[in-house]
C-alpha cells in the first residue's frame, strides 16, 4: 500500500524486493524503510505493509507508477453518466473498475468534490460582495458622524430651534433632487470601482466589486462572464501549464471581455452624468427659492439634508449586508445525492453469455461468408436470378434434382414434387398453344449433361398420360442417350431410315409401362450426321409423324457444341433450352441470350434443371447419377465427376434431377 505525500513520479514499471527481517524494500538498488515517508527517484511516498497478503522474502514485485494526469484520464474513461429520461433531472453515474470498493470510493469522492465546488463558487461571489459593503459602511459611518456633528455645532452657533413651514416645503423638493443625486453619485462611484477593477486587473482572480444600484443587464452579464473566466483560469492553472491551449484560450476570452466592459461602463457613466446635471439644475432652482429663508435656517437645512442622505445610504448598506450574509450562510450545492455509490456484487465484464453469443455469431457469419464467397466465384449457374439477369427469355419451369433411378419419374400414381413439376411444365406448354396444329417440341442445351433427354422423356410421359399419342425422336446422333435411358434397342433407328434401309413403321417403338408413348431411336451412329439430316428423308418423316401423333418431341444435340439443333428448328413449334443447376457454365448465358435476341429458334423457352437443396444442412452436393463421362465422338472429351456428399446433407428424401437410368 502506498500513501502519497507529494508524489511527482516518473511513469513506468518499478521493480522492488521486500526484506521482512529488515522491514524494508529495495528500490533502484537502494533500501528504504517501511511505514515512514521516503524520497526516492520515483517520488516521495510512504510504503505500508499489508498484513492481509503473504509476501515472500527476497522476491521481486512490481509497482506501476502513473502521473496524476494519466491516472485521472484512466478513471475518466471508466466513468459513464446517463440521463434518467428526457424530462428527468436525475443523472445516473456508473464507474467500472476491477476493485468494487475503489469504484465506490471514486464515485462518492467525485460527487462530494463536485458539490463542494458548486458551494465554493457561490460563496466566492457572496464574500466579495460582503467585503465591498463593509468597506463602504466604514466610510459612510464616518461621513454620517461628521454631518451630525456639524448639525449640532451649527445649531449651537446660530441658535436655531425650528424650521418654518415654507422652508420645509422647499426642503422637501430639494431633498428629493438630492436623493436622486446621491443615488446617481453611488452609481458613478460603483462604476469607477468597477472600471478600476477591470483596468488594473491581471490574469489572477480577485474580488469583483459589488454592483449595488446598477441594473444594466449587459454590464452584469459581462461582469459575470469575466468572473467565471477568471475562476476557470485559476482552476486550469492548478492542473496545467501557462502554455497549455486551455489556459491560452481562457486568457484570450478575458482579454476580449475587458474592452466590452470598459465601453459599457463609459456609456453608463455618460448617461449618469447627464442625469446628474439635470438634477443639479433642479436642486439649484429649489435652493434659489430657499434664499428667501433666513440664512441661518437655510444653512441648517443644508446640513440636515446632507445628514439625511448619509443616513439613507447607511441604512441601505446595512440592509444589503444582511441579505448577502444570509445568502452566504445558506449556500447549498445545486445537486443532491439520491443514492450513494454501491457495487453490483457481480462482475459486469466480461459477460459469459455475450462471449458465447459472439462466438456463435462469428461461426455462423464465417459459414455464411464461406458459402457466399464460394458461390460468388462459382463458374456454374447456381441461382435462377443469374439466368433472369443474363437473358429475357422466359423460364418455363424448374425441375428438382432426382436421386431415383426410375425413368420416367412421372407415372399415373406418382405424386412426388418432381412429378408435379413436370405436370406444371405440361400445363404451361398447353397454355402456350402447343396442341392440335402446333405439336412439335424441340429440346436442346448448351453442353452435355444438362439433362435435356431426361426432361424430354418425362414431358413425353406426362403428355401421354392425357391420352395423347406422343412420339420422341432421338436426333442426338453423335451421342444418343434417350433409347439407352428407356432400355430400348437402338437399331434400327432414324439414321437407318434416312439412309433408306428401313421403313418408318419399323423404327417406331413403344415405351414399356407407358401407354401412348413411342420412341424413334437414333440407330447406327453415322460418320456424317449433319449431311444425313439434309438428304430430305427427315422432312418426310416429320410430316408423317405430325399427321399420326398428337405431339412430336425432338431430342437434339447440344447447341453449344454442334449446330444440328438449328437445322431441326425448321420442324419445331417451340424450343426448350435446358440449363442445369451447378453444371452449366455461366459463360453460356450470353450465348443463350444471343439465341433469344436473334430469334434463331421458334418460341424459345428455358427449363432450369437439377435444382438442389440449399438449406443450412444441405450445402454439400448430393450423389449425381450422371450424364456420362463426356459427350464422345464429335463433341470433345468432357467429363463430370460425382460430387461428394456434404457434411450435413440429408438423404432421407430423394431429390429430383435429370438422370439417365443406370448411369
Amino acid at each position: 500500500a502506498i500513501e502519497p505525500e507529494k508524489i511527482t513520479p516518473t511513469p513506468g514499471l518499478v521493480v522492488f524486493t521486500y526484506y521482512p527481517k529488515e522491514k524494508a524494500v529495495k528500490l533502484g538498488g537502494k533500501k528504504y524503510p517501511l511505514e515512514v515517508p521516503v524520497i526516492t527517484p520515483y517520488g516521495k511516498f510512504r510504503i505500508n505493509y499489508n498484513h492481509l497478503n503473504d509476501v515472500a522474502e527476497n522476491q521481486n514485485y512490481f509497482l506501476s507508477l502513473n502521473t496524476i494526469s494519466s491516472a485521472a484520464k484512466g478513471f475518466a474513461g471508466n466513468l459513464m453518466v446517463m440521463n434518467g429520461s428526457n424530462k428527468s433531472t436525475i443523472l445516473y453515474l456508473s464507474f467500472t473498475d476491477p476493485s468494487p470498493k475503489r469504484a465506490e470510493d471514486v464515485l462518492n469522492c467525485l460527487i462530494r468534490v463536485y458539490n463542494q465546488a458548486g458551494i465554493d463558487d457561490k460563496n466566492t461571489m457572496s464574500k466579495n460582495t460582503l467585503d465591498f459593503i463593509e468597506d463602504r459602511l466604514a466610510k459612510v459611518t464616518i461621513d454620517l458622524s461628521n454631518v451630525e456633528g456639524e448639525i449640532e455645532q451649527y445649531k449651537q452657533e446660530k441658535g436655531i430651534v425650528d424650521i418654518t413651514a415654507e422652508g420645509g416645503a422647499y426642503l422637501n423638493s430639494v431633498q428629493g433632487s438630492d436623493n436622486e443625486l446621491s443615488a446617481v453619485q453611488i452609481k458613478l462611484t460603483v462604476l469607477d470601482q468597477i472600471e478600476d477593477y477591470v483596468v488594473r486587473k491581471t490574469d489572477n482572480s480577485g474580488t469583483v466589486p459589488a454592483t449595488m444600484g446598477i441594473s444594466d443587464p449587459l454590464l452584469l452579464s459581462l461582469l459575470s462572464q469575466l468572473y467565471e473566466a477568471e475562476l476557470q483560469l485559476d482552476k486550469l492553472r492548478k492542473t496545467g501549464a501557462e502554455s497549455s491551449p486551455a489556459v491560452i484560450a481562457v486568457k484570450s476570452r478575458i482579454a476580449q471581455l475587458k474592452p466590452s466592459l470598459l465601453e459599457n461602463i463609459r456609456n453608463l457613466r455618460d448617461n449618469l452624468l447627464v442625469t446628474q446635471r439635470r438634477l443639479r439644475i433642479e436642486s439649484n432652482k429649489y435652493s434659489a427659492m430657499l434664499a428667501s429663508i433666513p440664512s441661518k435656517q437655510r444653512g441648517l437645512l443644508d446640513i440636515e439634508r446632507n445628514a439625511q442622505i448619509k443616513g439613507s445610504l447607511y441604512t441601505f448598506l446595512l440592509q444589503k449586508r444582511e441579505e448577502t450574509a444570509l445568502s452566504y450562510a445558506s449556500a447549498a450545492a445545486d445537486s443532491r445525492l439520491v443514492n450513494s455509490a454501491e457495487s453490483l456484487g457481480f462482475p459486469v465484464s466480461p459477460v459469459k453469455t455475450n462471449i458465447y453469443f459472439i462466438a456463435l455469431m462469428i461461426g455462423v457469419l464465417a459459414a455464411v461468408g464461406f458459402v457466399l464467397l464460394r458461390e460468388k466465384y462459382n463458374k456454374e449457374i447456381v441461382f435462377r436470378s443469374e439466368i433472369e439477369k443474363a437473358t429475357k427469355a422466359t423460364i418455363l419451369a424448374e425441375i428438382e434434382y432426382n436421386n431415383d433411378k426410375q425413368i420416367p419419374v412421372i407415372t399415373d400414381s406418382n405424386r412426388t414434387a418432381i412429378a408435379e413439376q413436370f405436370r406444371s411444365l405440361r400445363t404451361s406448354l398447353i397454355y402456350l398453344g402447343i396442341q392440335k396444329d402446333k405439336k412439335t417440341i424441340l429440346f436442346t442445351s448448351s453442353i452435355s449433361g444438362d439433362g435435356k433427354s431426361f426432361i424430354a422423356i418425362n414431358l413425353g410421359a406426362s403428355l401421354a398420360m392425357t391420352n395423347k399419342k406422343v412420339v420422341m425422336i432421338e436426333l442426338d446422333l453423335r451421342k444418343p442417350k434417350l433409347s439407352n435411358m428407356l432400355n430400348i434397342v437402338n437399331e434400327p433407328g432414324v439414321t437407318n431410315y434416312m439412309a433408306g434401309l428401313v421403313d418408318i413403321k419399323e423404327i417406331i417403338k413403344p415405351v414399356a409401362n407407358t401407354p401412348n408413348l413411342y420412341v424413334i431411336p437414333s440407330g447406327t451412329i453415322p460418320p456424317n450426321p449433319t449431311e444425313l439430316m439434309l438428304n430430305g428423308k427427315l422432312e418426310i418423316l416429320m410430316e408423317q409423324l405430325t399427321r399420326d401423333y398428337d405431339y412430336v418431341i425432338i431430342d437434339s444435340p447440344p447447341i453449344g457444341l454442334v449446330t444440328d439443333a438449328k437445322l431441326l428448328n425448321t420442324y419445331a413449334d417451340v424450343t426448350i433450352f435446358v440449363l442445369r443447376h451447378k453444371h452449366t457454365p455461366k459463360k453460356y448465358l450470353k450465348f443463350v441470350n444471343q439465341l433469344y435476341k436473334n430469334k434463331e429458334f421458334n418460341n424459345f423457352y428455358i427449363v432450369f434443371n437439377g435444382l438442389k437443396n440449399r438449406g443450412m444442412f444441405g450445402m454439400g452436393k448430393l450423389p449425381q447419377y450422371g450424364y456420362g463421362n463426356g459427350y464422345g465422338y464429335g463433341y470433345g472429351n468432357e467429363s463430370e465427376k460425382p460430387a461428394k456428399k456434404g457434411l450435413f446433407s440429408k438423404s432421407k428424401k430423394p431429390e429430383a434431377v435429370a438422370t439417365p437410368k443406370g448411369k
